[in-house]
């Protein structure tokens, strides 16, 4: 019997516990505000106690703000040429710093100033947290020091109360003390009072300290006569005073300018449309007269100087530079330029800059304008970046002498095109002549411009962008800008720059950077920089000294570049072997002429500042002229040596027609240098063929066996070919005419040519010196021909035919006379008559 299942037992839940009561929950809560706000409490407490740590320990040793009324002039430094004795500059003189009463300073370059530089200055007690703690994220963020949040009065005693050598570390410690010492004076000194010092010390660039000294140096007038856009210019400056300088770059200053008055609207001290008002306000600058020597120079050493050590240390350290410029070669490069320039002056050139360089790259003479008071006489042309046309091309083809051409390489200077970007590039030679098959001793030495193209083409524009910078060019930035008329000068180098590779070259393919400081001592005689010539890296790989001295060979052969340039060009110096070259842009726009010798390297580059062309003042007869006078004085005292090939060059002969190795068709055997084991590989070969007469037609069976003769002519490559074929240098393709003389003829008529026949019965007589056939036409150029007499039978001086003229209309006629030649071929004459019965 089965069982009834059991019925499932019933399930209980304890019950909830009853809730706490209210007062037993607002006592929990009570103790955990407690503890938070003990805590707090301890936090603040730390970090007040550690403020106070930092502030004890940061601020036992810092100088009393009270020192700020004893502050006097810093110690000057000077720059010296390379005698230690001849002072160029001394960075401080009359006007660099003239304090001014703050109520003569117009109230609209404070307010630029406090806008641009401290937008919370009146409100802040020395130190702009929200700022400091910005600057702090935007430095960790970038992993570098990107952002200083420096308000005016840190900037006041950084150059006041700290030492030069402190106030140059970049490290937070210095910030620390820095921000102490503001609060500190804050609390000393008024807020016009610290405006007043920081616009009376900041640096405002061109060595004017303190605002009535920048208003002097860049605008000829006193602060107060300032206008609104010329003191709104000025605020913006000592932030970075090298770059904004307006001399330099005003388009740079004028940017920084439109920041300013932003930063104005954005502060509330002007409003939007102001601020374009004051930005359309002309900005004329009044360069200051100086009678500074070699003025580019030593504010080019100047710039090197602060980029080294900073602006305060060369302002205020009482540095003692020795340079590398010679005075008196400083002198004769301004005199040369000078002169050369005036007379140049009738076709449109107006400046000059001159490069003197030792060979390992000490900077001589720097002549930056031939006149530094001019209007923009400033503007340092050897600095400025300039079109150098064919003078960038002896780099080119070290290029690709380094790649495996030779001296002898053949080039084809004939017209060329090249697409680029979807437009044809046709380039032509300075002259618009072509010369065909060239080598590239003559290429280079001439200066042609197609076989340059070439060279780049094969060599490669990223491989040549690269090989000029590592010879100091900086301008040549992005590969992928430039083009194949790089090969010609069409990117913009430097003349400085330019000068320093061609040291380069002479100095056997090695890397020469030009050097204008020789030594710097501090104040107390002590050394901080010394600079001792060392060789340069080889740029050219293991064969560097050889390709360089192959493209030297070419430079300074005078014989090769006559091709083009003639005898006694600017470039042939008397006695004196040199390197040269010359280079010209377009439109005529720059001259160039930089070369050297085994004692000296000098360039130069003559055009206008704006950029206007010349009237036909290439390089030859513009900077070829000062670069020739120079060499000339440099070496009137001091003999030139030959450039002596290094091991690893020799001599091979070379067929001067193909690049080749001699061969019995040559015509002419040259001597060619070449890096030992290379040596001439022909671009062309030779066919011969039996010519006759004056060798421009192929000689006949008829022609006198005296004329005839066998004769060689090169056989050119398909580009070549048409220019050949244009300029009569290829073989011979007609055969020369028959001999006409009675006793050598082959065919002769005795009529005279456009004979009028009167009569109806005209007997043709004459010479055939074989088979005949003698037959007439109607017209000049007949179609359809009547025979008149034939004969297997030669026929000396005797009747020939017969024309029978009756019922022929009267008219022009043609009579032919064809001999048939022992070996098949036929002789031809004839003569037009004309029929007036």
């Amino acid at each position: 019997m089965s069982r009834r299942p059991r019925p499932p037992l019933p399930r209980f839940r304890r019950p909830a516990p009853p809730p706490p009561p209210p007062r037993r929950r607002l006592s929990a809560l009570w103790r955990w505000l407690n503890r938070l706000v003990f805590s707090l409490l301890v936090l603040i407490v730390l970090g007040v106690a550690g403020v106070i740590a930092l502030y004890l320990y940061y601020g036992r040793d810092l100088p009393p703000p009270e020192l700020i009324d004893q502050h006097r002039s810093f110690e000057n430094t000077r720059i010296y040429a390379r005698d230690g004795s001849t002072l160029l500059y001394e960075v401080i003189g009359p006007g660099v710093r003239v304090p001014v009463a703050l109520n003569r300073i117009p109230q609209i370059l404070r307010d630029a100033t406090v806008a641009v530089e401290d937008a919370n200055f009146y409100t802040n007690p020395g130190v702009d947290l929200p700022s400091i703690a910005r600057a702090f994220w935007q430095n960790v963020t970038a992993g570098q020091t990107v952002s200083g949040a420096s308000t005016i009065t840190m900037q006041l005693v950084r150059a006041i109360l700290l030492t030069p050598a402190e106030a140059q570390q970049q490290s937070i410690e210095r910030k620390i003390r820095e921000a102490i010492l503001a609060i500190r004076v804050g609390q000393e000194y008024s807020k016009d009072q610290i405006l007043s010092l920081y616009l009376n010390e900041v640096y405002y660039g061109a060595q004017a300290y303190g605002v009535e000294a920048a208003a002097q140096r860049y605008f000829g007038k006193h602060v107060w006569q300032l206008t609104r856009g010329e003191a709104t210019l000025l605020a913006g400056l000592p932030q970075s005073p090298s770059n904004y300088n307006p001399f330099e770059n005003l388009p740079l200053a004028r940017a920084r300018q439109r920041i300013v008055l932003n930063q104005m609207v954005a502060a509330g001290f002007i409003s939007a449309a102001e601020a374009d008002s004051i930005f359309a306000e002309p900005i004329r600058l009044v360069p200051p007269a100086t009678t500074i020597r070699a003025p580019h120079f030593t504010f080019y050493v100047y710039d090197l100087l602060v980029q080294r050590f900073g602006e305060e240390m060369v302002n205020r350290g009482g540095l003692r530079v020795i340079t590398t410029l010679d005075p008196y070669w400083q002198t004769q490069a301004e005199e040369v330029a000078q002169a050369k320039i005036a007379e140049l002056r009738a076709r449109d050139a107006s400046n000059a800059g001159v490069v003197m360089l030792s060979p390992d790259g000490r900077i001589l003479a720097m002549v930056g304008s031939v006149d530094y008071n001019a209007p923009d006489g400033q503007v340092n042309v050897t600095v400025a970046p300039r079109q150098p046309g064919s003078a960038l091309k002896p780099f080119v083809y070290v290029a690709a002498l380094q790649r495996g051409w030779t001296p002898a390489t053949m080039l084809w200077d004939v017209p060329s095109s090249w697409q680029v970007n979807g437009t044809t590039y046709q380039p032509r030679n300075y002259d618009g002549r072509f010369r065909g098959p060239v080598r590239l001793r003559l290429a280079l030495a001439n200066s042609l411009n197609i076989p340059a193209v070439r060279a780049l083409e094969f060599v490669g524009v990223e491989n040549f962008v690269n090989l000029m910078s590592e010879f100091g060019i900086t301008t040549f930035t992005d590969p992928n800008r430039y083009g194949l008329a790089m090969a010609l000068g069409s990117n913009e180098v430097r003349l400085l720059e330019l000068t320093g590779a061609y040291a380069g070259l002479r100095a056997g393919g090695r890397q020469v950077r030009p050097v204008a400081i020789l030594r710097v001592t501090n104040s107390r005689g002590e050394m901080i920089e010394s600079w001792q010539p060392q060789p340069g890296k080889p740029l050219l790989g293991p064969q560097s000294e050889q390709v360089a001295f192959l493209v030297t060979d070419i430079l300074s052969d005078n014989a090769a570049r006559r091709l083009v340039f003639g005898r006694n060009n600017v470039m042939e110096l008397p006695n004196i072997p040199a390197a040269v070259k010359t280079g010209t842009s377009n439109d005529y726009r720059d001259s160039w002429a930089v070369g050297y010798t085994d004692a000296v390297v000098i360039g130069v580059w003559v055009g206008n500042n704006d950029n206007r062309p010349m009237a036909e003042v290439a390089g030859a007869n513009g900077a070829g002229l000062i670069w020739r006078e120079l060499m000339l004085r440099y070496h009137a005292n001091r003999p030139a040596q030959p450039f002596t090939p290094p091991q690893g060059i020799v001599e091979l002969p070379v067929c001067a027609e193909t690049g080749g190795p001699p061969a019995p068709e040559c015509p002419q055997v040259i001597s060619e240098r070449f890096m030992a084991g290379t040596g001439p590989v022909s671009a062309m070969t030779y066919e011969t063929y039996r010519v006759g007469g004056d060798g421009s037609c192929l000689a006949a069976p008829y022609t006198p066996p005296e004329e005839v003769r066998t004769v060689s002519f090169p056989v050119y490559p398909t580009e070549v070919a048409e220019w050949a074929k244009r300029n009569g240098r290829t073989a011979p393709t007609e055969y020369c005419p028959p001999p006409r003389e009675p006793d050598r003829a082959i065919a002769l008529l005795d009529l005279a040519e456009s004979s009028v026949v009167t009569n109806t019965l005209l007997f043709v007589k004459g010479t055939a010196r074989g088979p005949f056939i003698l037959d007439i036409g109607q017209g000049t150029d007949p179609t359809g021909w009547q025979v008149l007499g034939q004969s297997s039978q030669p026929v000396e001086d005797g009747l020939l035919g017969m024309w029978n003229a009756g019922g022929w209309p009267a008219g022009d006629y043609t009579i032919r006379l064809r001999v048939t030649m022992a070996d098949g071929g036929v002789i031809e004459e004839r003569r037009r008559i004309r029929y007036e019965p």
